[in-house]
């Protein structure tokens, strides 16, 4: 069980809520069994509620180190809650209970589960499972495995993480706030953008402004010749990315600005 998680919701539920959990975790400590874990899980929100919880800068340091980039979302009772549940599995079957558990878990509890991954003593063990959510069309849950996550970034593959990046700006979603997203661009990545700059090009559909972040390191003759085409035709705020990849050393709004322009103007 994960301690930090768990002494932080000791302090952030209410009495009768902390009874109930506590209940549930010394009943999975002292006598596992997967249908009393599965029933506690789906009875969160009513015994532990959906509020989202606001935390201390202290508490929010402690828990960066146990999961880098937990201030960057939200987190509701229900869902910390779920997590702690999980992290009380024992790891020899872990993989099969909450392998269950996926397939039959409605939108909420995914959400919870991808969000998650992080906290478990074997994460990297559910790797396979984090591929296969990658390939829903619900967005909420792309979202709770893509944006914020430190779990890509840790340990998904190359090709793994390109295909998470390349569904992330199919689905429109805001590059901007995929995790270490600067620290795992790669050429092959590059290549697979400039083929879809290419393909909406000739469709004569529009292209996001945050692509050529990912060119961003990887000019090659055939980017700097897309680069140049979109710095004569693209939209204002393409110009400025393409901008920034192409002078470098000049003065230039960041990656993130641009993308929350991007986000700002798709909400719009």
């Amino acid at each position: 069980m994960n301690p930090t998680l768990h002494h932080l919701l000791q302090k952030h539920l209410p009495p009768k809520a902390n009874t109930w959990l506590e209940g549930k975790l010394t009943a999975l400590q002292t006598d596992f069994q997967p249908r009393s874990f599965y029933l506690a899980f789906g009875a969160c929100p009513r015994f532990l509620g959906k509020d989202p919880l606001t935390f201390t800068e202290a508490e929010l340091s402690s828990l960066t180190v146990a999961y880098p980039n937990f201030s960057a979302t939200e987190w509701t009772t229900d869902q910390l809650g779920r997590i702690l549940l999980a992290t009380a599995l024992p790891t020899e079957t872990n993989v099969e209970v909450l392998d269950t558990l996926f397939g039959t878990a409605d939108y909420r509890e995914l959400i919870a589960l991808y969000k998650g991954l992080y906290f478990l003593d074997n994460a990297p063990d559910f790797v396979p499972r984090t591929r296969e959510g990658l390939r829903t069309n619900m967005t909420g849950v792309f979202d709770a495995i893509a944006l914020e996550n430190p779990y890509p970034a840790r340990y998904l593959d190359e090709d793994a993480w390109n295909h998470m990046v390349l569904k992330a700006m199919f689905m429109q979603r805001p590059m901007y706030r995929i995790y270490r997203i600067e620290d795992r661009k790669n050429a092959k990545l590059a290549d697979i953008f400039l083929d879809y700059a290419e393909e909406r090009r000739s469709a004569y559909r529009p292209v996001s402004p945050e692509l050529w972040r990912f060119i961003d390191g990887f000019v090659t003759d055939r980017a700097r010749t897309a680069l140049e085409k979109t710095r004569e035709t693209g939209t204002p705020l393409e110009r400025r990315a393409v901008e920034k990849v192409l002078a470098p050393d000049a003065e230039a709004v960041s990656w993130n600005v641009i993308g929350r322009e991007v986000e700002t103007a798709l909400a719009g």
